[in-house]
């Protein structure tokens, strides 16, 4: 099934007016593996780096003097500690600037779910879990994800299903890391997404709205290159056209 040609207009046209992104989930920490000490002059020292390590991956080296982390200058550990602290813990990656040698050199410490990456092309963190007692992990954040869409439903607040949803997202991109090839698992993403759309156009919020049905609408797409059952086949079809509704009503028309 290919995407039709309607739903990539109204991707370009979501891009453009709110530059949005799949949101990122987190999972292990980026900066795991990294020990660091007082740097004579600034900055802070890398002391030692674990093999397979966020840093390591990224080609960072014992030596190596960290001067910046997410744009902002660092002066002494201290620093390094209070803003790896205040960064986004859904960030599947920051930028850090370092000098080696007297020179210096921008890398990106990444963590983020290759199986989910290579087939989906969104950057999500790696889930917590590796093994759970012989648990299929797929269902478990299936079932997780659904749960938490369950706490939703009822008279709570809009930030509360706001919040929920997000999470539900984040154990459905967990149940792709280990399944990525799931028509089941994507589905559910794009369904959330269009979900989220919905609970921000309730309370108003135009560039949130716009975002979420862009992310869904390319989720639907996505998937339906992957399904082959007609019940899947008609959920995304029917998914994607609730959404370019929602989109063509919102966006602003041309006139003429």
């Amino acid at each position: 099934m290919r995407p039709v040609t309607k739903t990539a207009f109204l991707l370009c046209a979501v891009c453009i007016l709110v530059c949005g992104a799949i949101t990122p989930v987190r999972g292990a920490s980026l900066f795991s593996g990294l020990i660091l000490s007082r740097a004579e002059g600034g900055g802070v020292r890398v002391v030692e780096i674990y093999p397979g390590s966020p840093a390591a991956k990224a080609g960072l080296k014992i030596g190596d003097v960290v001067t910046e982390l997410d744009r902002k200058r660092i002066k002494k550990l201290g620093d390094f500690v209070e803003i790896s602290r205040s960064l986004d813990k859904s960030l599947p990656e920051v930028e850090i600037r370092i000098i080696r040698d007297g020179s210096t050199h921008d890398y990106v410490i990444a963590s983020y779910s290759a199986p989910v990456y290579k087939l989906w092309r969104v950057k999500v963190v790696e889930p917590p879990y590796s093994a759970l007692g012989g648990v299929s992990l797929i269902q478990y954040w299936l079932e997780k994800g659904k749960r938490k869409l369950m706490e939703s439903r009822g008279n709570v607040p809009v930030s509360r299903k706001v919040a929920d949803y997000r999470e539900a997202i984040k154990y459905f991109f967990f149940a792709l890391h280990y399944a990525p090839s799931s028509v089941d698992a994507g589905l559910m993403v794009a369904d959330t997404y269009k979900g989220l759309g919905e609970l921000y156009l309730s309370e108003g919020s135009l560039p949130d709205a716009l975002e979420s049905y862009a992310e869904a609408a390319e989720f639907y797409s996505k998937t339906g290159d992957k399904a082959t059952r007609e019940k899947d086949l008609k959920r995304v079809l029917g998914g994607l056209q609730d959404v370019e509704e929602r989109l063509f009503m919102l966006l602003p028309q041309e006139k003429g």
